[in-house]
């Protein structure tokens, strides 16, 4: 009788990678499409609250928005960010530590006039302004403050928006809590 001979055993079995290599750009792609590849328009501030919000639709229209983030920038800050004795925010006066960040650049208060200016002219309106004697910006700017911020720092971008022609000029806040 011939005796049945089974399978050989093989000493080396090679990994199959073909599949890993899906699953990894799977994975790959999942992440990139579920990541925010946009450019960031707004720092990380606390927006003063708001006593009351009136909103109007209509008041939208075709032109862009130039978004103004006023932020604290100094981390090492003996004061800002920290409660007193009585549980009330402490303030930081110091003018150095503040920013003016637009399309996610830190300008000082000097350099922003340049940047501001450069916003402005790229839509102007059609006409010239009567009152200003010159075309004026079709753009918006919105203001978001850190509450905390020094209300001269915000005034002083508020009038740079004016000087250079951005004359739609919006402030950010915070809704208040529904009742």
């Amino acid at each position: 009788m011939a005796g049945f001979k089974g399978p050989e055993v093989q000493e080396e079995v090679p990994c199959n990678l073909i599949p890993m290599i899906d699953i990894m750009f799977l994975l790959l792609l999942f992440f990139m499409l579920g990541a925010d590849m946009a450019q960031r328009d707004l720092e990380d501030v606390v927006l003063p609250q708001a006593s009351e919000v009136k909103e109007d639709e209509n008041v939208r229209g075709d032109e862009g928005t130039t978004t103004i983030n006023v932020h604290h920038s100094f981390p090492a800050c003996p004061v800002h960010g920290r409660t007193d004795a009585a549980g009330k925010d402490m303030v930081c006066r110091e003018m150095d530590h503040w920013r003016v960040a637009i399309r996610s650049k830190d300008f000082t208060q000097d350099t922003m006039r340049q940047q501001l200016q450069i916003e402005a002219d790229g839509e102007l309106e059609d006409q010239v302004d009567p009152l200003a004697g010159k075309r004026l910006s079709k753009r918006r700017a919105m203001v978001r403050a850190d509450r905390l911020a020094p209300f001269g720092l915000v005034q002083r971008i508020i009038e740079t928006c004016g000087s250079v022609g951005l004359y739609k000029v919006e402030v950010g806040a915070a809704q208040p809590p529904k009742p």
